[in-house]
């Protein structure tokens, strides 16, 4: 997509702020401190919800927003917005919601989520296939940045991992996960593959079994 005017970018700053001023005592709050990201969700990656949509963004209300920040902070602070749906509790017998669960600004090309997990002084980074997995790995103390999907892997992203002694790939543990995880294998000369199990994500399997058996998981 064509690089953002200084308008846009002063627009999009100004959604994030607005979701991220409607995040308490909402649903995606309830969501976050249920996946076990609390007050690391809203104080370091900026989370927000869209209970009153910005101009454009009335086919997000309702959802989780997640800013991807930048570094660089000022005018350059955001790169992008997504959007995940917040999925009422309903019993397992009860049809899945309808529609995607997570959506994109329209025109906005895929971007690495948390970016500043790059500037680390460790010899590993962890990729994750999604967002909240990122949050919730880099809150175990690994740097971790997201990847919402293999098919949202582009060419100029595989420069960003290069200097790094090992890259753990951790999609999810079903058969989209699988094929994520030996998609970035195939790419990276550095990446370790990590499984977590059947069923579990690396929110799920850190908030079940902790920290420190996560680390275990990657051999830290």
């Amino acid at each position: 997509m064509p690089k953002l005017s200084a308008s846009q970018r002063a627009d999009l700053i100004a959604a994030a702020k607005r979701y991220s001023s409607q995040y308490e005592g909402s649903p995606a709050e309830r969501l976050m401190v249920d996946r076990g990201l609390g007050e690391l969700a809203s104080t370091r990656f900026r989370v927000g919800f869209v209970s009153e949509p910005a101009v454009g963004h009335e086919r997000y209300a309702g959802h989780l927003a997640i800013p991807y920040l930048r570094p660089a902070g000022g005018a350059y602070a955001l790169a992008t917005l997504r959007f995940r749906r917040i999925d009422p509790v309903v019993s397992d017998s009860a049809a899945e919601p309808e529609g995607a669960k997570y959506l994109s600004l329209p025109g906005h090309s895929p971007h690495i989520f948390n970016t500043q997990a790059l500037l680390t002084s460790k010899p590993y980074v962890a990729i994750c296939e999604g967002e909240l997995d990122a949050m919730a790995v880099e809150a175990a103390g690994v740097p971790a940045v997201g990847i919402p999907g293999v098919s949202s892997w582009r060419d100029h992203f595989d420069p960003a991992f290069a200097g790094f002694e090992t890259v753990f790939v951790l999609g999810d543990g079903d058969e989209a996960g699988r094929r994520f995880t030996q998609k970035l294998c195939e790419r990276l000369p550095n990446a370790k593959p990590i499984d977590l199990g059947d069923g579990y994500d690396a929110n799920l399997f850190i908030h079940r079994y902790g920290h420190e058996a996560f680390r275990g998981r990657l051999g830290l």
